[in-house]
């Protein structure tokens, strides 16, 4: 309980620091608000132009759980849809992605079950404010560690998670940095720089099994209490992140993207066990970051991002260790069209 009470001081006190920063910092930008405007030899700005991408999306999602038992260390899900693809569009402030899984990717369901999934991404992303929202959802898991003894894996088709996220960007330096030329390509950094981003976030998380998380035969063979036969959990997180993006920009059109963002979030959790509905409050560290390379032109665009720590809920259900996260890997090539300009008389 000491170690609990420790960590959630630690917690407050790293807010309560970024806030006072932010707050300083807010005042800076406040004053210049009136004559927002971008340093033209740092950025080029395509906005009025409608950004369209096609991409490859490789997700290692992955649900851990360790059973709190000397038999077993860790029981690692995923499932079985690691390659998508998509399409974006981005026009002025607003952005709409969709992703669906890849037909040309061939999957085996025999041994790793079958999943369907669902990924859709909405971005608001102006020059010094900016937003994600996302909505996942996958069913059918299989589960990579442990195998049974003849080294198949166990597949549990009733698995069901849904994550609904939303994110936001607070950036500093924006007339010199461009966080649409890091992350949707819609300006372009002309000069390598970085800004101090503020990012705070909201997650809903759901998760759910007709016959529990953990199958029968994986408690049997390692002999789990069976208060850790979890039905179904839902949890929220509202987390706040100070972090850094920095953009290297080099012969002309390429670049490199790094942003590394340290936090801490609240986080509820509610579990079911056996009809019985349990509930828990905490706060956790948090890290997480987005890297990104390319070439960017003024007509068209290639490139590649990593992204860690996206979904991440680190919690416990029951005596359990729960942790669940993303790691997206993207591929892109994208055009820009001039498809609203007026017409002339």
């Amino acid at each position: 309980m000491s170690c609990k009470i420790r960590a959630t001081g630690a917690c407050l006190i790293f807010l309560f620091f970024t806030v006072k920063f932010s707050g300083a910092q807010s005042d800076t930008v406040a004053k210049q608000l009136p004559s927002v405007t971008f340093d033209s030899t740092c950025l080029a700005d395509y906005t009025n132009l409608l950004t369209t991408r096609l991409f490859l999306l490789f997700q290692n999602a992955s649900l851990l759980i360790n059973p709190a038992t000397d038999q077993i260390s860790k029981i690692v899900y995923r499932p079985n849809a690691n390659v998508r693809i998509g399409i974006a569009g981005f026009w002025k402030w607003f952005g709409l992605g969709l992703s669906i899984d890849n037909p040309f990717y061939n999957t085996d369901r025999g041994a790793y079950g079958k999943t369907t999934s669902l990924d859709l991404r909405i971005n608001v992303y102006g020059r010094f404010i900016a937003g994600e929202l996302f909505f996942q959802k996958y069913k059918g898991f299989y589960i990579s560690s442990p195998e049974r003894k003849d080294e198949t894996h166990y597949i549990i088709p009733s698995m069901q998670t849904l994550s609904l996220g939303l994110s936001g960007y607070w950036v500093y330096n924006f007339r010199r940095f461009s966080i649409r030329a890091a992350f949707i390509q819609n300006e372009r950094q002309k000069k390598s720089a970085g800004s101090f981003v503020v990012r705070p976030a909201f997650l809903y998380y759901q998760i759910s099994s007709d016959n529990g998380i953990i199958p029968a035969a994986i408690i049997d063979a390692y002999h789990i209490p069976l208060e850790n036969l979890i039905t179904s959990g839902k949890f929220y997180s509202v987390g706040l992140s100070p972090g850094y993006v920095y953009t290297l920009v080099f012969l002309k059109n390429l670049y490199l993207t790094a942003a590394v963002f340290p936090g801490v979030a609240a986080q509820f959790s509610s579990f079911s066990h056996i009809g019985i509905v349990h509930s828990d409050f905490g706060f956790n560290f948090q890290l997480s970051g987005r890297f990104a390379f390319g070439y960017n032109s003024d007509k068209w665009f290639l490139g590649g991002s990593v992204q860690t720590g996206f979904n991440e809920v680190p919690d416990k259900l029951s005596n359990a260790l729960f942790s669940y996260d993303v790691t997206q890997f993207r591929l892109w090539g994208g055009l820009r069209f001039d498809v609203f300009r007026k017409k002339k008389k």
